[in-house]
């Protein structure tokens, strides 16, 4: 009885072993892509652009009806050094969020949407958070090879700007 205790044991042991090995699989990064991505506007005659102060992680997942959805992450944008009057910008910190169910356009030979006023995000300036709804946003994805550039034009709720970010990003 002993011996076909011990052996059920090592049997569900092995069986256990198996299954989160499985499950922990290369396969789940497949679709996420680490770059730098870069934030440009217009503001009070100023063209201003920066890089985000580290890299970051897009997700890309590929839908069954051949459309995609991205995963925007939280992002830091340094913009200290730009005064406003008296005023320094400081950081930008724009919240993560997802745009999903992005077709195919084949004029533009890339995935193209339209999402203005279908999603929100938190965004962190002038040392104040706030949750905004996006009234423009415009997003572009397109790959070669093993990259990504996803090009998202939008704007917080009635911010005075409409800001592009463009992201460049690497399969991990």
């Amino acid at each position: 009885m002993k011996k076909l205790l011990s052996l059920m044991l090592l049997l569900m042991a092995a069986v256990m072993t198996t299954a989160t090995f499985t499950s922990c699989s290369d396969d789940d990064d497949d679709n996420s892509y680490t770059g730098k991505d870069e934030l440009s506007f217009s503001i009070m005659g100023m063209d201003l652009k920066q890089s985000n102060t580290a890299d970051v992680n897009y997700i890309v997942n590929q839908n069954s009806n051949g459309s995609v959805s991205v995963i925007i992450p939280e992002e830091t944008f340094d913009f200290s050094a730009v005064k406003m009057g008296n005023v320094s910008m400081g950081n930008i910190v724009q919240g993560g969020y997802s745009v999903n169910n992005i077709p195919y356009d084949a004029t533009k030979k890339a995935y193209y949407l339209d999402y203005s006023n279908n999603a929100n995000a938190d965004v962190f300036v002038y040392g104040a958070k706030k949750n905004y709804t996006i009234t423009k946003g415009e997003i572009t994805v397109s790959f070669s090879g093993n990259k990504v550039t996803i090009v998202n034009v939008h704007k917080f709720g009635n911010m005075p700007m409409v800001m592009t970010g463009t992201f460049v990003g690497t399969r991990k």
